[in-house]
């Protein structure tokens, strides 16, 4: 009687969740839809926190209320407002300097392609740099017109930073051993929990990494801000300056607060006060419409993972489940009106039988006679650097963070730390290998000589894929692997990837690679559909009304959550990026 009660309240729930997501529906579509945008306009775009390469599908992180947008569509709206008569300029709020390298290229080009159309971008400040460990924010900053900086604010960029904890000190003090292994040297992953420190490849890798983008950094904004390079990198060695020194030092072009931008803003647009959000242009019927060729979006965010996952059915645990990735890519294979498909990544890794289950999809599509473009986001590594190896053309941003060919296996065993609380476990098994990862005994060393084995089975077949793929002799294969990890630039000179740009590039060469005219119009239509999308969220709002009394031993979700943003999970045989969170947060 209790369980029937729970179930009938909760579907009561469910159905007045529906009942909200189809008001919502209502509101928005119907007569309450927006004005008419007026027929001259400036642009306001908030980029203080940057636009995330998907949005949630979790009904509390933004599938159900929110109503922020993906990068993908960011640039899409710029583009069209580029095209609009209506749209003179555009006012950009900056802020985020822990955002993604990668994310504010695609916003640069954006930009600049704005920009060429003759069209004013100014850009206000209360700081840059703020942080001390990021240059996200003035890099963005740099694309612009006319930087404005507020008085109190500052200039604080001084380079990049990144901080790795290493937990073994600390684990050992606990009795807590970290078991596994690692295909080689650079897969400095689980380093974190097996070092007291970087180890030397590790260190110079890193080194090599973050010089790189750096250098790509200084290179661009030296070239924006016309400033020579030698002294960029002066003018960033001592800071942090105060505002008007930056502004003296050519740094940024106007000190004052946003009132005051904004007035120079209405000044440019013939005095006309008409700001325009980037929602309320999403959502006026007369800008440009995508017509034409279809083009399918597919994409990979998040861990690679097989399967439906455990999270909540409230929350999105951005995670790529590789069993929709390939629905997706076969879906759009088979439509008869899509002429080319790009595959949009951004993936610290995952398991390698999902990656290699999307790598085949990749490969089944492009027999099916479709050219597949591989776009990277700010980061396409590891088990996402395998999902990509088999596309026809894999275009990277200059900073994204790539490659990182190798495997790794690791897990907790806490033996020692059970048995100093009294606790004592036992094994009874059947299999000479069986339970060779538990987390309360050690592995035997016949069980290390197999988990060994696996390791050196994976590390063979990700790096003979690549060698195919990518036409790398040995030689090449091995200075490009080993868990090396790479800036999209000197992935390219690896032979890793074939061109550097962003999501317009990839469709520029799907368009080619499909036939399609160049200055013919396309429709960019996701894979899956937006519909789809909506109906993911009704499975979780019924998943939700659902009453079960099975037991569940799954790792609390912010746990994972917090794991995955060091390329960890808890499962053997990982492929994974090492861990670099503040290069692409």
């Amino acid at each position: 009687m209790r369980r029937f009660i729970v179930g009938f309240l909760a579907t009561i729930g469910t159905l007045v969740l529906l009942a909200i997501v189809a008001g919502v529906a209502f509101f928005a579509s119907g007569p309450f839809s927006p004005k008419p945008l007026p027929q001259q306009m400036v642009l306001s775009l908030d980029l203080r926190s940057l636009p995330p390469e998907t949005t949630s599908a979790g009904l509390l992180s933004g599938g159900l209320f929110g109503s922020s947008r993906d990068i993908v569509e960011v640039v899409q709206l710029l583009w069209q407002a580029a095209d609009d008569p209506r749209v003179v300029g555009l006012y950009v709020e900056i802020g985020d300097e822990a955002g993604g390298l990668a994310r504010v290229q695609e916003l640069r080009q954006a930009i600049a392609h704005f920009r060429g159309k003759g069209k004013f971008a100014v850009g206000f400040a209360e700081a840059l740099g703020s942080g001390g460990n990021h240059v996200a924010d003035y890099y963005l900053a740099a694309a612009l017109e006319q930087i404005w900086l507020q008085p109190s604010g500052g200039f604080g960029v001084t380079g990049i930073a990144v901080e790795t904890p290493f937990l073994k000190g600390g684990l050992d003090k606990l009795g807590v051993k970290v078991e596994g292994g690692k295909r080689y040297e650079y897969k400095s992953a689980p380093d974190s929990f097996m070092e007291t420190s970087y180890t030397r490849p590790a260190r110079e890798n890193l080194q090599q990494l973050i010089d790189s983008l750096f250098g790509q950094f200084v290179s661009d904004v030296a070239r924006d801000r016309k400033i020579e390079p030698a002294q960029l990198r002066r003018l960033i060695d001592t800071a942090p300056h105060e505002s008007e020194q930056a502004r003296q030092d050519g740094l940024v072009d106007k000190i004052g607060y946003r009132a005051d931008a904004l007035e120079d803003v209405y000044q440019r647009a013939n005095g006309k006060r008409d700001l325009v959000t980037l929602a309320e242009y999403a959502g006026d019927e007369a800008r440009p419409k995508q017509s034409g060729d279809v083009i399918a979006l597919v994409r990979v965010n998040g861990a690679i993972m097989s399967g439906g996952g455990e999270g909540s059915p409230l929350e999105d645990d951005a995670m790529a489940n590789a069993e929709d990735v390939v629905e997706a890519l076969e879906n759009a294979a088979q439509a008869k009106d899509v002429r080319a498909i790009v595959l949009r990544i951004d993936s610290p890794g995952g398991t390698y039988p999902a990656a290699d289950a999307i790598a085949d999809a990749v490969g089944r599509a492009r027999a099916a006679g479709k050219p597949v473009i591989v776009s990277m986001g700010d980061v396409a590594a590891s088990g996402g650097y395998l999902a990509a190896v088999r596309g026809d053309v894999i275009v990277a941003q200059p900073t994204t963070i790539t490659a990182s060919i190798g495997v790794f296996s690791i897990w907790p065993m806490a033996q020692e730390l059970l048995t100093s609380l009294g606790v004592n476990v036992e094994r009874i098994s059947v299999g000479r290998n069986a339970g060779m990862h538990s987390t309360f005994q050690p592995p035997t060393p016949a069980q290390r000589a197999a988990i060994n084995r696996e390791l050196d089975v994976i590390y063979a077949a990700f790096t003979t894929q690549v060698a195919e793929s990518r036409n790398l002799d040995a030689n090449r294969i091995d200075a490009a692997a080993r868990g090396r990890v790479f800036s999209g630039t000197d992935a390219r000179q690896a032979g890793l990837v074939d061109e550097l740009g962003g999501l317009q590039l990839a469709l520029n060469i799907a368009k080619a690679k499909a036939g399609i005219g160049e200055g013919r119009k396309v429709e960019i239509r996701r894979f899956p559909d937006e519909g789809d999308r909506w109906q993911k969220i009704i499975d979780r709002l019924f998943k939700l009304a659902s009453v079960s009394t099975a037991s569940s031993t799954s790792m609390p979700r912010e746990l994972r959550e917090a794991l995955a943003k060091f390329g960890i999970a808890a499962r053997p045989g990982n492929v994974r990026l090492p861990p670099l969170p503040p290069l692409w947060r």
